[in-house]
């Protein structure tokens, strides 16, 4: 049996990678539709409304490096995005500059794939496979991580968190309704998780819609009204935290990536 350690080589990637545009094929292109189509040239409203029907905007990734498993009663933060808008080898000056965007909010969609599992038992019968688990994804906005020092990505080398006690208060005891995503219940198997939060989502924690999505994908009903998108700032960041609570229950991570569009 492999080790929980080990690179996933055999895994396959849940589908295919597409081509994503960097900065300066979003510029090219908006060149292009600005003074190339006519020859009084496109008003930039309309270029705007060409790139983002398009979804045409640069993004930044960052991928866990090895597998991790958490266990009963633990948390451990897994990635922290690129602050938005900036590049890593920017980061490294003392005074790092912004990449081109447009907004004071710029950003548009962020994407979430997991590959996990839990343990492969445990818990009782649930009308949703989601239900009755407890191991899950937690996500965490970190304001101005330009301006926080950056630390290595493979968390798999930290040491472990120690168990600690959960009080029946404590907001982390049990998965909410903010939370990311759910491990569904009782399965060995890995599971592939694809969670898009996009700048235009707009259902209500509290509709139907909502209950429907937490019960058959797992998803948290409060993260799905856009507004996570929509708040965000240049600078800002988002942690990827995964749990796992109640004896013999363990959080299986095996792969981990999160994409952050913006638009320029």
């Amino acid at each position: 049996m492999s080790s929980p350690n080990e690179e996933p080589a055999n895994v396959p990637e849940p589908g295919p990678e597409p081509l994503y545009p960097n900065i300066s094929d979003v510029l090219k292109t908006r060149h292009v539709l600005r003074w190339k189509i006519r020859e009084e040239g496109l008003p930039m409203e309309i270029v705007d409304m060409i790139i983002d029907a398009a979804e045409y905007w640069p993004s930044t990734e960052v991928r866990l490096g090895k597998r991790v498993v958490i266990r009963q009663d633990r948390d451990q933060e897994l990635v922290r995005t690129v602050p938005l808008c900036f590049d890593e080898e920017s980061l490294k000056s003392t005074n790092p500059k912004p990449l081109p965007h447009r907004q004071t909010h710029p950003c548009r969609k962020i994407v979430f794939s997991i590959s996990a599992h839990d343990q492969g038992w445990g818990g009782t019968p649930q009308p949703s496979k989601f239900g009755g688990s407890y191991t899950w994804f937690d996500t965490e906005i970190i304001h101005n991580a330009h301006e926080i020092p950056r630390e290595p990505q493979d968390t798999a080398e930290k040491p472990p968190e120690q168990a600690r006690h959960f009080e029946p208060s404590d907001p982390f005891l049990l998965p909410s309704v903010h939370k990311l995503q759910s491990n569904a219940r009782a399965q060995r198997e890995e599971q592939h998780y694809t969670i898009v939060w996009h700048h235009l989502d707009n259902i209500r924690a509290d509709s139907s819609e909502a209950e429907e999505i937490e019960n058959s994908q797992g998803r948290g009903r409060a993260t799905l009204d856009g507004s996570k998108v929509r708040d965000l700032e240049v600078g800002d960041s988002v942690a990827v935290w995964g749990r796992a609570r109640f004896g013999g229950w363990s959080n299986f991570v095996i792969r981990l990536n999160v994409r952050v569009f913006w638009v320029v």
